[in-house]
């Protein structure tokens, strides 16, 4: 889907100093919009007042209603007065109430030029005069492309509700039977995990009151093979773990894997304590060609299909070749070191956890590499023992995740002799800060690659390669 013209760039431009008082709760106002913001609404500004709204496009022009004050403040539309050549009939019934998809309202080829423009935006500090270039986002299609989904319980009208959170702040639940960015397995298999707990009358868990046992699921397919994992969350133990087993093999087709995770904290992360009722604890699949199991944490994007975009970007970050030795200092279950494998020299992984490095060793033996070997914890103790041991390092990747990139990692590479990084990340505020961390450390930006791992959202995955002088 790519539009017939090119979308609007979302560049704010300069924005006059503020004058008057800024938009109050109830003003209406007519505005231009301009630019999409970090979190997937269209900015327009009056008076020099920044205003975000949802479900707009920059280039249209709308009254908008302010419903809440502040900086940026943030509106509604009330009337549509220019609409954009960019704009998409939503597939989903649920959008604009549903708190997960931002973009439905945008053709996919105007989705990236924006989140092209985001990651512009976002880097432009980090990367004013440095001669770094930001290429175009890339990515494989916005429907169906979700592999994993996770989903809620809550009691409406006496009736069990299964599905996502509303885009309001009450955390209202919207029973999702249909959902156009997810497999098909997937919600069907969510339809029967719903009927099953409400034929097996499991009270529903409240946050406020701590009452309660079944907390939501987690479901997981695999693109090619169709095999199903469901993950039922709880804050207890099952009554009857065999019926609910029965019932779900009854219900679920391709159903190799059955999970329960008791998660008792008041937190919303339903995976906890995991217990295999039935089958197997993965899902085969494959994944850029490799053999790959999927277990129930997730250890990469739910976005099989554009994956090989990813991988590609981080090879063309690193510039590699059949001779180098490549490290991957957060590696996870060993999906960058294993592809990168058969096109490289040598491979070193680095695992966050003993599980995860222990799942890297198996995935070499199923799809029968040699030249990769794993570690695991303390990245700049290992990158210092490989240094010690004489073993060469050309270069490296680097994963931006939840923590600023720690600069003896850093430091570590550049001692290591690393003159080629790859470093990915999908927050654009920490991937600026690490960035200047990489920048502390020798390395300079040469081209930044934004690909699309999340369509229908703000958010977007960057990979971007940097280099050090010898």
């Amino acid at each position: 889907m790519t539009p017939s013209r090119p979308a609007p760039a979302s560049a704010p431009g300069r924005v006059p100093p503020a004058t008057g008082r800024p938009p109050r709760a109830g003003q209406t106002v007519t505005l231009t919009f301009r630019a999409m913001d970090p979190e997937g609404k269209a900015v327009g500004a009056v008076g020099g007042h920044l205003i975000a709204v949802p479900f707009s496009i920059p280039g249209e022009e709308a009254v908008v209603q302010i419903v809440r004050g502040g900086r940026p403040a943030e509106g509604r539309i009330v009337t549509l007065l220019r609409k954009s050549a960019h704009a998409a009939t939503p597939p989903c019934r649920h959008f604009g109430v549903c708190g997960g998809c931002q973009w439905q309202h945008l053709t996919y080829g105007a989705q990236l030029q924006h989140k092209t423009a985001l990651v512009r935006d976002a880097l432009v500090r980090v990367l004013d005069g440095a001669g770094g270039e930001i290429r175009p986002a890339v990515g494989a299609g916005p429907w169906e492309y979700r592999n994993r989904l996770q989903a809620v319980f809550a009691v409406r009208r006496d009736r069990l509700v299964a599905g996502y959170h509303a885009a309001t702040e009450d955390l209202r639940v919207i029973n999702v039977r249909e959902c156009p960015i997810q497999q098909a397995g997937n919600v069907a298999a969510l339809e029967a995990a719903r009927e099953v707990v409400a034929r097996l009358d499991l009270p529903v868990y409240d946050h406020a009151s701590r009452r309660g046992l079944a907390r939501g699921a987690i479901v997981q397919s695999g693109a090619t093979t169709g095999e199903v994992m469901v993950i039922l969350s709880t804050v207890g133990e099952l009554p009857d773990r065999m019926e609910y087993v029965r019932r779900m093999r009854e219900a679920v087709p391709r159903l190799v894997s059955l999970i329960l995770s008791v998660q008792p904290r008041r937190s919303p992360e339903p995976l906890g304590r995991l217990t295999l009722l039935w089958g197997r604890p993965y899902i085969e699949e494959e994944v850029a060609g490799l053999q790959w199991r999927l277990y129930a944490a997730p250890s990469m994007p739910p976005n099989p299909r554009a994956v090989p975009l990813w991988l590609d970007a981080v090879r063309t970050a690193l510039a590699a070749d059949g001779g180098d030795a490549v490290m991957d200092v957060a590696c996870e279950d060993g999906l960058v070191p294993l592809w990168l494998a058969p096109r490289v020299g040598r491979v070193v992984g680095i695992a966050p956890t003993r599980e995860a490095m222990h799942r890297a060793w198996e995935h070499a033996r199923i799809n029968g590499i040699e030249n990769c070997v794993f570690y695991t914890r303390d990245p700049a103790r290992v990158i210092e023992k490989l240094r010690a041991r004489g073993e060469r390092l050309d270069a490296a990747v680097v994963a931006s995740r939840r923590a600023p990139l720690d600069g003896k990692i850093v430091a570590a590479l550049a001692a290591a002799g690393v003159r080629r990084l790859a470093l990915t990340g999908s927050s654009l505020r920490l991937l600026e800060a690490d960035l200047l961390a990489a920048r502390s450390g020798g390395f300079t930006v040469t081209a930044v690659q934004p690909v699309d791992l999340l369509p229908q959202t703000s958010r977007v995955h960057c990979v971007v390669a940097l280099r050090r002088a010898g």
